[in-house]
């Protein structure tokens, strides 16, 4: 089971958003998709709100369904730590995107998301 999927899970909604706008990069201009259907600046609160309300509990929950899956103590460090680093990749491309679809929009940067999941 790739180390993501427990992050992914918790945040497919976040990620989707992020990927809808992908899409769209490729036919429309970058200024036009916060007129479409599903990605305007509401949709994006929205989609936020939803996704990264709680975050320090769904964090501290997924860590917990991942020591639960693991059958060897040892590696549990380091495989949160690759979990932590591939979310965070991710996350900064949907924070990048943010910052161009929707410049006005702020959003939790993602030194604060470093910071957060470095003390979990």
């Amino acid at each position: 089971m790739p180390s993501f999927v427990f992050f992914s899970q918790q945040f497919e909604r976040l990620f989707q958003f992020a990927r809808r706008i992908e899409d769209l990069m490729y036919t429309i201009a970058p200024e036009e998709i916060p007129f479409q259907l599903g990605l305007s600046k509401m949709d994006l609160r929205k989609v936020i709100k939803s996704s990264l309300s709680g975050l320090d509990k769904s964090i501290a929950a997924m860590y917990k369904k991942l020591q639960k899956n693991m059958t060897s103590e040892e590696l549990l460090p380091s495989l949160w730590d690759k979990c932590k680093k591939e979310f965070l990749d991710k996350y900064e491309g949907f924070a990048q995107l943010v910052a161009k679809i929707y410049p006005t929009e702020t959003i939790l940067s993602v030194t604060e998301m470093r910071d957060l999941l470095a003390s979990m």
